[in-house]
């Protein structure tokens, strides 16, 4: 016997959707991603097989929150490409994606693992790279940034501020703007007679062969997974 889908269902599975994401968000911002799935199901005061009948997986799950994330990065980048001074531009994207990293736990350990390497994911994604791009060329055409820096060393750097600031993060919060302006010191135009930079920045056609190579089966489940399956 076949099943019908109604507008109601329709509607029922959008806010299925949107209230496990939400839920998922904030339990994997807080904890990270090992988050079992049974308590994001019971955040969400849903039914215990509901989460499966709108992710497939855990990675799926995952790939839909970081998806969200890269979105918000990427409207804050785009958002200040009018920006007057392109140098301030430029620090006022990084403190806010260091602040996204440092206060989410999952979404920086996503970036390393497989569902960064979804296509919705890997889209939105190179959405931010170009707005990133724009901000570091503009800052560059007004003299405040290097000529040698591109989106993807911003990108690679901002996790080095996450790292730098974790060990004492709970006893000093704010320390990852020391470090977030010592970097963005260093991105400075050098003095005339310096040194090149040793490494040549990585290629975009390097940045996305990392996240292709995230891609990998979805790991068995839990447990505690197994309690929410219908």
């Amino acid at each position: 016997m076949s099943t019908r889908t109604t507008p109601r269902s329709r509607t029922d599975a959008v806010r299925n959707q949107r209230l496990l994401v939400e839920a998922a968000t904030r339990a994997f911002a807080e904890h990270g991603l090992a988050v079992p799935i049974s308590r994001i199901v019971r955040e969400a005061g849903l039914g215990k097989g509901t989460i499966f009948r709108c992710f497939p997986t855990k990675d799926h799950l995952v790939a839909a929150v970081v998806r969200e994330r890269f979105a918000e990065l990427a409207a804050g980048a785009e958002s200040l490409l009018d920006e007057e001074d392109a140098g301030r531009a430029l620090h006022s994207f990084m403190a806010g994606a260091a602040a996204v990293y440092i206060g989410d736990r999952g979404f920086f350990e996503s970036l390393s693992l497989a569902p960064r390497s979804h296509p919705e994911v890997r889209e939105v994604e190179q959405r931010l790279i170009t707005a990133v791009e724009q901000l570091v060329t503009r800052a560059q055409r007004q003299g405040a940034v290097r000529a040698d820096v591109t989106a993807t060393d911003i990108l690679l750097l901002l996790g080095g501020v996450r790292q730098a600031a974790a060990p004492l993060h709970a006893t000093v919060p704010e320390l990852w703007r020391r470090y977030l302006n010592i970097v963005f010191d260093g991105l400075a135009p050098p003095p005339p007679g310096h040194r090149p930079l040793a490494v040549p920045a990585p290629t975009g056609e390097q940045y996305e062969e990392s996240a292709r190579g995230l891609a990998r089966p979805s790991p068995a489940p839990t447990d505690q997974d197994r309690e929410v399956r219908p």
